[in-house]
């Protein structure tokens, strides 16, 4: 049973949201345009194992995606886990890589090297990586006074574009680095206790913990990128042409460009801004941030979406939803 679904990580959907409203020729434009080819083609390789994910008995199994937890008790620091599978008798966690080209594990320097279109590149060495992310989650359910249990790790690579090879002398770790197809056949064949060392009770309460204490990483990327607020394109986009700014004409959105209209456009535009700048917005930002000339008309917009205000009327702040 999935109790964490998949959703689209924040910087990807912040990447998105950026490259639609930057101002032309940015000298930074390409360096977001490669690193939202990154994040997509990293995102699909994880969706494209939901497919074998569903070979699990979902009774026996609870599946939480994208798993952002503390390291320590101060929440200084934290640590992510692509996929974590909870049995009753142990835990699974994935790291998931969607790398096409020649990819070379190396047992010397610890590392990954992918050889593609004549260009090679290094990456840290996704075993160790997931074996760390193991050491960190058994330490978090020990501060969490939870039972420990046996946790295994696995690097699912699902580019099927991949070609593995793998160092003579990587000796066992070898064994963690599998194909998708062979994911559920891996994990039934772990060895699973006649004694449970998890109830439903203890599951629940993990899975709980877990959700309550995840907290997705929020990168300011106009920061990282020296995007200043100028260089970001304000309005409501057409949903069909994407261009930018709709026009609104009595209680409807009216398209410059393609001339078509939309009733609820300006739902995704709100959603930009919280995404980009901040989920607590006054009446006055957000009518200059969708061109609406009126603060009644925002306000409407606003309530018609489940968003009221709090605070005196003459300083009220809305709360904008924000992608979990």
């Amino acid at each position: 049973m999935i109790k964490k679904p998949r959703t689209k990580p924040l910087k990807l959907l912040k990447l998105e949201v950026i490259l639609q409203r930057l101002v032309h020729n940015h000298p930074n434009s390409s360096e977001l345009q490669n690193e939202l080819a990154k994040y997509t083609a990293g995102y699909r390789g994880e969706a494209s194992l939901d497919y074998h994910l569903h070979d699990l008995d979902e009774d026996s199994y609870i599946i939480l995606h994208d798993v952002r937890l503390p390291r320590d008790k101060d929440k200084q620091y934290y640590f992510q886990i692509d996929c974590l599978i909870i049995h009753f008798s142990f835990c699974v966690l994935l790291e998931v890589k969607n790398l096409a080209g020649d990819l070379y594990f190396d047992h010397q320097f610890d590392q990954m090297r992918r050889s593609k279109n004549g260009v090679d590149e290094t990456f840290p060495d996704p075993v160790i990586q997931v074996e760390q992310q193991k050491d960190h989650f058994k330490r978090w359910l020990n501060r969490n006074q939870f039972p420990l249990i046996p946790l295994h790790t696995l690097v699912v690579i699902t580019n099927p574009k991949s070609f593995i090879t793998i160092s003579p002398r990587y000796g066992n770790k070898a064994t963690q680095i599998i194909r998708p197809k062979h994911l559920a056949r891996i994990i039934n064949n772990l060895p699973k206790l006649q004694k449970q060392l998890l109830t439903k009770k203890d599951i629940s309460k993990i899975t709980a913990r877990i959700l309550k204490h995840h907290q997705q990483l929020n990168t300011d990327l106009l920061k990282t990128y020296h995007i200043k607020d100028s260089d970001i394109k304000t309005g409501v986009a057409c949903p069909f042409c994407k261009h930018l700014p709709m026009v609104r004409k009595k209680g409807t959105w009216y398209c410059t460009a393609c001339f078509k209209k939309s009733k609820d456009a300006h739902i995704q535009a709100i959603q930009d801004y919280a995404i980009l700048f901040d989920v607590n917005v006054k009446n006055k930002t957000l009518r200059n941030f969708l061109h609406v000339h009126s603060s009644t008309s925002m306000k409407n917009l606003l309530e018609s979406m489940d968003i009221n205000p709090s605070g005196p009327t003459n300083s009220a702040t809305y709360k904008l939803p924000f992608p979990k």
